[in-house]
């Protein structure tokens, strides 16, 4: 028994137990269940979205701030990019916004529609910030936009209801409140990792959108077991046509080393407590989890178009 160690035998212990800990922190963190590490079982997806609702509820009652309008985490120019795809650097939160210009850029890349005169539905529009910026840019025939959070649909209201000419109403992704063929584009901006069913919201936004219609969305997904290939699997089998594909995490990733400043200082001013750990985690920050998984190419950012067939073809 003197001649090897148990592993929780003594000095042994400490360490034995740090590696047990650090193991189970690994699986229960919160970027394994967000990016679909972790898998996606219907316990997983009904989770993912009553959390959901909760935290984006606390987030736009306890921080309402006219300069924290967008959540996602931005688009930086790399050479090569389009230059109609740039926002004003002057504006605080430009590189988020120019992820919702890369979105109507790939929706309008074969000409084949053209956003000024659409009626287009955002889902997942949040505190409102990049609804606004599409429709004082674009100016589409109508803009709704959507999200599952009433106090933040309501937070969007104030900011920016009154200017926008965006209607700001609350609504559920997999459900949604509109009638068939309402709309001739979606947008979708990093919402989609929250959702309980993909196969049930691309089912809704099929319905809702008018023959010849597209879907664009933007978000992450992780390489780990399978995830990003089971996604991309969900999209060619949906009841709408993949458009395209298009990985842009090189540019997402440089958007967050370029916002790190910025971001930093907002939650220096803002945010206190336990809460602060978190809020630099959801925000892909310097040393959190997410941040090392996009830098590392675990986790990919991904922009895809999809499209309704038109009238004559579509039999579903």
């Amino acid at each position: 028994m003197n001649n090897f160690s148990l592993p929780f035998a003594g000095r042994n212990f400490g360490g034995a137990l740090r590696q047990l800990a650090q193991r189970h922190a690994d699986l229960l963190h919160p970027w394994r269940h967000v990016t679909k590490a972790a898998g996606d079982g219907r316990a997983a997806g009904f989770l993912r979205r009553a959390v959901t609702r909760k935290l984006y509820d606390h987030l736009a009652r306890t921080y309402p701030l006219a300069e924290w309008t967008t959540m996602n985490y931005g688009y930086a120019m790399l050479p090569g990019d389009t230059p109609s795809l740039a926002v004003d650097p002057k504006l605080p939160e430009h590189l988020a916004l120019q992820l919702y210009m890369r979105l109507a850029v790939a929706l309008q890349s074969d000409g084949c529609l053209k956003l000024s005169g659409c009626e287009v539905l955002e889902i997942g529009s949040g505190r409102g910030g990049g609804a606004a910026h599409v429709a004082r840019h674009f100016r589409p025939r109508r803009f709704v936009a959507l999200d599952v959070s009433v106090e933040a649909t309501a937070l969007a209201r104030r900011l920016h209801g009154a200017d926008s000419g965006v209607e700001f109403v609350h609504g559920d992704a997999e459900n949604l409140p509109f009638a068939k063929a309402s709309f001739d584009v979606v947008i979708n901006v990093e919402s989609a990792h929250c959702y309980g069913s993909i196969d049930r919201f691309l089912a809704e936004v099929h319905r809702v959108l008018r023959p010849g219609g597209r879907l664009a969305c933007a978000d992450f997904v992780s390489k780990r077991h399978g995830a990003r290939a089971r996604l991309l699997a969900t999209l060619r089998q949906a009841p709408l046509r993949l458009v395209q594909v298009d990985e842009i995490t090189a540019n997402v990733g440089a958007a967050l080393a370029q916002d790190e400043a910025r971001k930093r200082a907002l939650l220096d001013r803002w945010v206190k407590g336990w809460f602060r750990s978190f809020a630099q985690g959801a925000y892909a920050m310097e040393g959190s989890a997410m941040r090392r998984e996009l830098t590392a190419g675990n986790t990919v950012y991904l922009v895809a178009v999809l499209e309704k067939a038109p009238a004559a073809a579509d039999t579903r």
